[in-house]
């Protein structure tokens, strides 16, 4: 099989919050890349929302993420998503974390 990422990814397990009507609902982040995050949905409503606003602190980082991402894929509880327009600044914090994070 191809590989289809563009960017290389790193494993971490933190939470962030995504907004669904206004509301933060937690979910656990699988990996991250410059380009997006795979998570696991704790509980949620059922939406048909396609974007979401992330509210995320990348370990070792004091500076709190604030994204707006689109639903790529989804397989039970899992959703991988694609960032929407990051800033340029947001971009160079992931590719850092993703280049130099050491997992505990």
């Amino acid at each position: 099989m191809t590989e289809r990422r563009r960017f290389p990814r790193q494993a971490v397990d933190v939470f962030l919050n995504k907004f669904i009507g206004g509301y933060p609902h937690l979910c656990r982040v699988i990996d991250i890349s410059p380009s997006g995050i795979q998570i696991a949905r704790h509980r949620e409503p059922a939406t048909y929302m396609q974007s979401f606003q992330l509210e995320l602190r990348l370990p070792g980082d004091s500076h709190t993420l604030w994204l707006w991402a689109r639903r790529v894929s989804e397989r039970g509880r899992r959703q991988v998503l694609e960032f929407v327009s990051p800033s340029p600044e947001d971009t160079h914090r992931i590719e850092r974390f993703v280049a130099t994070y050491q997992p505990a």
